[in-house]
């Protein structure tokens, strides 16, 4: 009879790592357990389109978050045929506002990209004083990225890929969407946001899950990425992953 999973992460959490906190790993194991059931259930979008060649948008009439994320689309796809790097960690930028979910017209993700080994990254983006900490942002791209990753989305998401005309970046141009690759989500917000729930009790603990390697995350990765706000109001093409304190 095998283990309750219950026991595994016991026994897994038991094993000496060091002086850490061992909340942030178990709630990341339980993250990731809890994407795979999501993703099986069927949750189709009723739409047209998930994906959207965003290109020929006209972003400059977009405020707040919108505006901070439309404007690092375009000003890589303006620059570097759509392509980001944080830290040493390059991704290409597919569209953004993308929908995911039957209906529903608020549900749609910030920005959504690719790794370099073909995985989806929803980059869920925040300003400074948005309400949604950082745990939180990271179950709303957790909420995205279960659902554009459900076999029938997804699928759709892969067919729609080879049709937005874009030009691949450096390294691109033999990758595209995998289910099989490690998928991401990324919370990118700008140093105020993060230290607004520095000073929270909101916030407390997040940069202990921020700083939380687990063992084996090949299915989905959870990372925050800072960038500031430029003079257009858009987020700056500077990005880094964000740094313990």
């Amino acid at each position: 009879m095998p283990d309750t999973r219950f026991r595994s992460w016991m026994t897994t959490l038991c094993q000496p790592d060091g002086d850490r906190p061992e909340w942030p790993l178990l709630v990341r194991w339980a993250l990731q357990e809890h994407l795979h059931r999501e993703q099986s259930i069927h949750r189709e979008y009723a739409g047209q389109n998930l994906l959207i060649c965003r290109t020929d948008d006209d972003y400059m009439r977009a405020t707040g978050e919108k505006r901070a994320a439309r404007g690092l689309y375009h000003r890589s796809h303006e620059l570097s045929s759509g392509c980001i790097t944080i830290g040493d960690e390059r991704y290409w930028l597919l569209s953004y506002e993308v929908p995911n979910q039957d209906h529903y017209r608020m549900r749609r993700a910030d920005l959504v990209g690719m790794n370099l080994k073909g995985g989806l990254v929803v980059f869920e983006c925040k300003l400074g004083q948005n309400r949604y900490a950082p745990l939180a942002s990271v179950l709303e791209g957790l909420d995205y990225l279960a659902c554009l990753t459900n076999p029938t989305n997804f699928t759709r998401l892969q067919g729609e890929f080879w049709s937005l005309g874009l030009t691949a970046p450096d390294g691109f141009a033999e990758v595209e969407p995998s289910m099989d690759a490690c998928h991401e989500v990324v919370v990118l917000a700008p140093r105020g946001y993060y230290g607004l729930y520095d000073r929270s009790n909101r916030g407390n603990g997040w940069r202990d899950f921020a700083n939380t390697r687990t063992r084996n995350w090949e299915s989905v990765r959870i990372a925050f990425a800072e960038s500031e706000i430029d003079a257009d109001g858009f987020f700056s093409r500077q990005l880094q992953w964000v740094q313990p304190e």
